[in-house]
């Protein structure tokens, strides 16, 4: 994302603007292999789906090192389906360095479909390594700090290595219901039926080695961790996932099939208005709140104009907890050079540290999990800043105006 950010100077839009149109332009790569998987009426249909669905949309539209898993697992779907074995584990490297915990397992997927090529997996692990060579010099450099975490974390006891059945259906269920967000949200259990029968149905499929090996391997990989899967840890799943529906349903009757497309178009199409409503949990991490870009510029500005050129300082209560670095990106890329200066102080500071500001701001959002935490931050605020003068809204986030007095 580093062209987008330096050629914006760092809007994060840009950023995402990039992500989605790189997902765009790798779609041909999943369309050839869908057609050479399932043949050109399920390739067609694939698409169809994938530009309307729900789910695919939401994920194209969050700007995380996540986002970008979807465009090179249409990459490594086609070297897979079209025999390109060196570029499948490079895909491979470059997913599991995009988030070790999606990529990781998808290694010895690789290493069963290529079994019987020693020399193949040989040469693969040499490029599934090569985007993961600047973290193995970090960690030589210091003491081996990320292969003693892994360690350490494996064989934690209740989220490391072992097997329990509640955490494969517990991971089953998370897997189910991104199914669901993909294709017919919210008919969880029609989504779910959907995809069993398309498992079951292309038993005999002359690719049932890849399709299989593809899904399944990863899947019981992520359920060796007690630690239960986070729902995007399945997103390389999903458009191998999205592409054996479509192909169960071109199957089916003319006439069913038909209604079933109608109706997962319409269905999809009448969610999209609702995409910024988290509580739909489409946001995989985070919470219910609806921030978005805009939301943070208005606040920063608001407070800016409320300040009149003079010094203030800022409190921020986020969610998750402590993670203050989004407002610090905002003041440094937006409001710096719009305002030509910074808070004197925006964390950790009580009022006897103020030196020069002469007005506080205190900067929250909706805690829903854990109402007391935030109340109890008001109150700190109260006692150490008095009543506010002023507040705004923007969204779920929300700012009150304090007067420091010496």
């Amino acid at each position: 994302m580093l062209p987008a950010y330096f050629l914006s100077g760092g809007d994060p839009v840009a950023a995402s603007v990039f992500q989605i149109l790189f997902e765009f332009l790798t779609l041909p790569f999943f369309y050839l292999g869908i057609k050479h998987l399932f043949g050109k009426p399920t390739a067609r249909l694939s698409i169809l789906f994938y530009a309307v669905s729900y789910g695919l949309i939401c994920y194209s539209r969050w700007l995380v090192n996540v986002t970008p898993i979807l465009p090179f697992s249409h990459l490594l779907l086609y070297s897979l389906v079209f025999n390109f074995p060196l570029l499948a584990f490079f895909s491979a490297g470059i997913i599991t360095q995009l988030n070790a915990a999606v990529g990781v397992f998808l290694f010895p997927f690789l290493v069963f479909f290529y079994i019987k090529k020693f020399k193949t997996i040989f040469a693969g692990t040499t490029l599934f390594l090569l985007p993961a060579l600047p973290i193995v010099l970090f960690d030589f450099l210091h003491q081996h700090i990320i292969s003693r975490s892994v360690l350490s974390f494996s064989g934690q006891s209740g989220a490391g290595i072992g097997l329990n059945p509640l955490v494969f259906i517990n991971n089953l269920t998370t897997f189910f219901v991104e199914i669901n967000h993909l294709l017919i949200y919210p008919f969880f259990f029609f989504s779910s039926i959907l995809f069993l029968i398309a498992l079951v149905a292309f038993r005999h499929h002359h690719q049932r080695r890849l399709i299989y090996g593809f899904l399944i391997i990863p899947f019981l990989g992520l359920s060796l961790y007690q630690r239960g899967a986070i729902s995007f840890f399945f997103i390389s799943l999903l458009p191998l996932s999205l592409a054996l529906i479509s192909a169960l349903i071109i199957r089916l009757p003319r006439a069913l099939s038909t209604i079933l497309i109608v109706l997962i178009i319409s269905l999809n199409l009448s969610h999209l208005p609702h995409i910024y409503q988290p509580s739909n949990a489409l946001i995989p991490i985070g919470n219910a709140n609806i921030i978005t870009l805009q939301d943070r510029k208005d606040i920063v500005d608001w407070i800016y104009q409320q300040s009149h050129g003079l010094p203030f300082s800022v409190w921020f209560y986020t969610l998750p907890y402590f993670q203050e670095e989004v407002w610090d990106y905002t003041l440094l890329w937006y409001a710096a050079p719009k305002y030509g200066y910074l808070p004197e102080k925006t964390t950790g500071f009580s009022p006897n540290d103020l030196t020069t500001s002469r007005y506080f701001y205190a900067i929250w959002e909706p805690d829903a999990d854990h109402p007391a935490r935030l109340e109890a931050w008001h109150q700190q605020v109260l006692a150490n800043f008095s009543t506010p003068s002023a507040d705004f809204v923007s969204h779920d986030l929300f700012v009150e105006k304090h007067d420091v007095f010496r």
